[in-house]
């Protein structure tokens, strides 16, 4: 598992909302979000990230072309082709090159550099990648998808399904999240105005306002359908919701992603912990397009310890798993040993929930060190997409966001990171 890293070009006092995270800087004084003007973006691959890779070009192609497949985005790319020499660096081309000893001894592997004039308007973009990605194996897909995101305008998302969570594996897949499709959407509209709900509130805490916390917007399957970062005051704005049944919570950026990973504004935020918290108490939501819903707080006082970091899989009722910080991919119908762990976890108190009703649960917990395991079975019709385990002890709660993929039956390879 290796970091991905967008380049950092400023810093910020405040910043709009917007649903997931989006990269914004101070121009002329003002937080201003990035986002080009207008399509399609044109690129060109540089031999040696072409030859680097089996059909390198070809698979660079197909994972920038991910973004062009939302259906409510109007997102469109020039690809054209591989050249010979291409630097990294303002020249009036966007380029996708190799960079040697990419921040050496930091172990970043990719990097993607943003030009944009005094309106927020990228002008040109560069995306350079380390040659240790392609050596060591990493999923070159999910990198190059990763990075073109943060091309259009994307920072790093905390739900570890999202094609821009800032970790990037051997394995895995290279699918948008749902996080992913909702914020695009969003910045690049098809239609306007855009049909999707908004649903506004603010997260407090024992201090007031709670800064860069993460709001989800949960559905009745367990998915993470969209997620905003909350501003200095604590208030936020989940945008282009889709119709249906939600249970919104927050919780602190105290890994497996923290404020560290972010861009501009948010890296100007303290971490605060504070439990994973429902509005309203848990109870659903009903949301319908073209509607605008307020008043959605989420009381993120009082103290906590329990900070899940990892998740695990393994073999049915085994106690051998093997934890890391991506996530893990599991298919419909399938029997698994899942885990978590990370800080306050305690030896017969702590346990977890899947907020997901096609798994159900055929062991006791086990509990080993700082991790708690149960086996699961999965139904043969469990709904595929991202899913978010709650872990609990005693009266603390807190989350791991994304931290499963449900595939459909026979599609699924688990994804398990070594710690």
């Amino acid at each position: 598992m290796r970091p991905l890293r967008t380049a950092l070009l400023s810093f910020l006092v405040a910043l709009p909302a917007f649903s997931a995270a989006r990269l914004t800087y101070t121009i002329n004084g003002t937080a201003v979000p990035v986002s080009w003007k207008s399509f399609p973006i044109s690129y060109s691959i540089d031999r040696r990230v072409a030859d680097a890779a089996p059909n390198g070009a070809a698979q660079i192609d197909r994972a920038i072309a991910e973004w062009t497949g939302v259906a409510d985005a109007q997102v469109s790319f020039d690809p054209r082709g591989v050249a010979d020499g291409l630097k990294a660096g303002k020249d009036g081309q966007n380029s996708i090159t190799m960079a040697d000893d990419l921040f050496a001894n930091q172990h970043y592997i990719a990097m993607t550099t943003n030009w944009y004039d005094d309106n927020g308007r990228v002008i040109e973009a560069d995306i350079q990648i380390d040659p240790m990605a392609m050596k060591n194996g990493y999923n070159l897909p999910q990198l190059i998808e990763h990075e073109s995101g943060h091309l259009l305008g994307l920072d790093h998302s905390a739900v570890l399904t999202s094609v821009m969570y800032p970790y990037v594996g051997n394995g895995g897949t290279s699918s948008l999240d749902s996080d992913d499709r909702i914020v695009i959407s969003t910045m690049y509209p098809r239609t306007a105005p855009m049909a999707g709900a908004t649903l506004q509130g603010r997260v407090s805490g024992d201090d007031g306002g709670i800064f860069a916390a993460q709001v989800v917007a949960l559905n009745e399957q367990g998915e993470p359908v969209a997620t905003a970062l909350t501003e200095k005051d604590g208030t936020y704005s989940l945008q282009n919701m889709p119709s249906g049944n939600y249970r919104i919570y927050a919780e602190p950026l105290d890994g497996p992603v923290n404020v560290s990973n972010l861009s501009g504004a948010w890296r100007l935020a303290k971490v605060k912990s504070f439990p994973t918290q429902f509005a309203d108490g848990g109870a659903p939501l009903r949301v319908e397009s073209g509607k605008i819903y307020g008043n959605i707080n989420v009381n993120g006082a009082g103290a906590v310890q329990l900070n899940p970091k990892w998740i695990g899989a393994g073999a049915p009722y085994s106690a051998n798993v093997s934890m890391g910080a991506m996530p893990i991919a599991v298919r419909a119908g399938q029997l698994v040993t899942i885990a978590i762990g990370g800080d306050g976890f305690v030896s017969g108190m702590t346990t977890f929930d899947i907020a997901s009703p096609g798994f159900q649960r055929v062991s006791e917990f086990a509990w080993s060190g700082n991790y708690v395991s149960a086996t699961y079975r999965l139904n043969l019709d469990a709904p595929a997409g991202s899913v978010v385990v709650l872990a609990k002890s005693g009266s603390e709660s807190a989350a791991l966001t994304g931290a499963l993929r449900v595939e459909p039956r026979g599609r699924a390879r688990s994804v398990i990171a070594r710690k």
